[in-house]
């Protein structure tokens, strides 16, 4: 924890002529894309240069000029400029073109990526700028990270209620802080628990739930293999989660969404995308790991052959019912048709090749739809009950009109991409039968273990106003998704896979 935080200020105290440099739009949106937004509606002069790999053919560039043009534009921001890493004569001839856009447009404000990246390009413009700025001592330069959380001394009121992370450099000291970059990186691994041999990257996803979060934090910090990077992607939170983890754990990797439409599948997605590492921890925002979670999935699946995409773990909910906890089927090491996505290590590699969530689910029933196309790519997921979660959600499907909406609607959309027909073909009849008059005493014995997401679906039914017709309203969505779901159609067959009702 931060013992002295950096004092808040407002782009009121910032200069008007702004140049952002990244090697991405998208990283320009995610380092500082908040205050970028603030200097266009306030009617700043603002630039975004984007230096980036060189591709080769006009077509790619201009598509991809295109592509940062209406990134930016997001932001309010409509002077963009493609600068090519590679283009011309290296690192030297980089920080001479940077130099000439620095004096065509003269900016009296800098945002730049910080040394600290992970990325090759973040680093080589970074370097490139300590060049380029030598005859600019009157710029303010703003570092900001985004595949690293930079060790800030500036923040930035963006909302009222968030605030985005730099370090601020004068430019004649940008060279020596750049020498000093990997001995400050290990200080702050040091500082944070990290051995820097790990090869796994938890992956939070959260929304409004601030005292949850810092207590999974912790619970992460103190694994007895320690992880190499954390990630959480806050939703726009309302009740403090983004400032909470920036000024209390700067080890984190903070991704703040610009509002909370999002669903979990896409920010999941995001948090995926910024993985290095050859492992990923995914993990709900509400769940404590004890402090040998990380080493036994670890351990197990380095046991797996490389076939094996998934480790998922024990969970215990409260309310759970001792005879599930007993049940064999919860408590056997075993191939499933799922995971459970509050807690299970993944292969990022894995992860990548079968697309991540599909964000067309929004919520719930994401990990069977993955796992179907994990087990089409010849991947499995393995129970390890050996390794156990706490989660803090209650057991069962959670009660209301969304939750009872998206499990009906979810069910459905993943079957009709990946139910062999025979299977698809009993499904009504099976889910009638085996689902919706399943009795509680069923479920608390442990009958149904896979899915978890079908556990409560009668009480559900009993206890949520108008339940009938939010089944109306999911049957109308799954009728205007055919098309989506019949393009996208690919049966499964491997012996891993099941319908979803047990």
């Amino acid at each position: 924890m931060n013992e002295s935080r950096p004092s808040i200020q407002t782009i009121d105290e910032l200069p008007n002529r702004v140049l952002c440099v990244a090697t991405s739009a998208a990283d320009a949106i995610l380092g500082c894309g908040g205050v970028l937004a603030m200097h266009a509606a306030r009617g700043d002069a603002v630039r975004v240069l984007v230096v980036a790999d060189s591709d080769g053919d006009e077509p790619s560039r201009s598509l991809r000029e295109s592509e940062a043009r209406a990134a930016a534009a997001q932001l309010g921001v409509h002077d963009v400029k493609v600068l090519g890493l590679d283009d011309g004569g290296g690192s030297a001839d980089l920080a001479g073109r940077l130099g000439q856009a620095l004096g065509e447009f003269g900016p009296e404000l800098l945002y730049a990526p910080s040394p600290f990246e992970p990325d090759p390009g973040a680093v080589a413009v970074c370097r490139a700028l300590v060049s380029a700025t030598r005859t600019t001592s009157e710029v303010t330069l703003l570092l900001f990270g985004v595949r690293c959380q930079v060790p800030a001394n500036v923040l930035i009121d963006v909302t009222g209620e968030r605030t985005e992370a730099f370090v601020r450099i004068e430019a004649d000291r940008l060279a020596e802080f750049v020498r000093h970059v990997a001995q400050l990186a290990r200080t702050i691994r040091g500082s944070s628990g990290e051995s820097g041999t790990s090869m796994v990257t938890a992956v939070i996803s959260t929304w409004n739930k601030r005292d949850d979060v810092r207590a999974n934090l912790d619970g992460l910090l103190a694994q007895t293999m320690p992880f190499a990077s954390i990630v959480v992607v806050d939703n726009a939170s309302e009740d403090g989660t983004g400032e909470m983890i920036a000024r209390d754990y700067p080890s984190v990797r903070l991704i703040v969404m610009p509002h909370s439409r999002y669903g979990a599948c896409e920010t999941f997605n995001i948090g995926f995308a910024s993985v290095t590492t050859e492992l990923t921890a995914i993990l709900d925002d509400d769940v404590i790991l004890p402090p040998d979670w990380l080493e036994k999935t670890v351990n197990r699946l380095q046991r797996e052959p490389p076939t094996t995409a998934i480790v998922s773990t024990k969970i215990i909910e409260p309310g759970m019912p001792e005879s599930y906890l007993r049940s064999p089927a919860i408590n056997t090491e075993r191939y499933m048709s799922t995971f459970r996505g509050c807690a299970s290590l993944a292969r990022t590699q894995a992860l990548s090749e079968a697309g991540g969530y599909d964000e067309r689910f929004f919520i719930y029933g994401n990990e069977r739809d993955l796992t179907c196309r994990l087990l089409n790519l010849g991947y499995r997921v393995l129970q390890f009950p050996d390794a156990v979660a706490h989660h803090k959600t209650p057991f069962g499907i959670k009660l209301g009109k969304r939750s009872l909406y998206y499990h009906a609607r979810n069910a459905w959309l993943g079957m009709l991409k990946y139910a062999p027909l025979s299977d698809l073909l009993k499904m009504p009849f099976i889910v009638l039968g085996h689902v919706v008059l399943r009795t509680e005493a069923e479920e608390h014995a442990g009958q149904v273990s896979d899915a978890t997401g079908t556990i409560g679906i009668g009480r559900s039914l009993r206890q949520t106003p108008g339940a009938w017709w939010v089944l109306v309203r999911a049957g109308f969505s799954v009728l205007y998704n055919v098309p989506y779901c019949l393009k996208r159609r690919d049966p499964v067959h491997s012996p891993d896979f099941e319908l979803p009702i047990r």
